[in-house]
């Protein structure tokens, strides 16, 4: 199968299960390169909307402009008729996510809850792979994720 086949293949593969959402996400972003956060869009049918929005120029830690950044991703929804959203995490060389990373992976959460962004999960791409992230791992920072492989 050829790569256009391959990318073709997955936008019109619908992303309801955990494990479909972390095979989008493998086939779009691939290996980590840098740091930086991308946005997947969703429609009603969980399809990919064919519309990917990588941000590599975040600040380190979030700040005001995480409200921005939750405006920006609502308006671009509104306008593809994205149901929901990814958010999806690359870290380059990283094997865990840093209290840094939680707490973007937090505000973020937060933020697009307010502007009434479905937000269907949230996904690192590290050096040992691709995982949903749980939120119930942010108790531990130093935590190594499972890797779907």
């Amino acid at each position: 199968m050829s790569g256009t086949e391959a990318l073709d293949r997955l936008f019109t593969t619908p992303a309801r299960t955990d494990d479909d959402v972390v095979a989008l996400v493998t086939g779009v972003v691939g290996r980590p390169l840098r740091r930086q956060c991308w946005v997947l869009f969703l429609d009603e049918r969980a399809l990919p909307v064919p519309f990917v929005l990588p941000v590599s120029e975040l600040p380190l830690q979030p700040d005001e402009h995480v409200e921005d950044f939750a405006t920006l991703v609502a308006e671009v929804c509104a306008d593809n008729s994205a149901a929901e959203v990814v958010l999806v995490w690359e870290r380059p060389g990283e094997t865990h996510l840093f209290p840094v990373d939680w707490e973007w992976i937090d505000a973020c959460a937060c933020a697009f809850a307010e502007r009434a962004v479905r937000l269907r999960g949230q996904v690192v791409v590290h050096a040992s792979g691709t995982a949903m992230v749980e939120l119930d791992e942010a108790h531990d920072h130093d935590h190594d994720l499972t890797v779907t492989p």
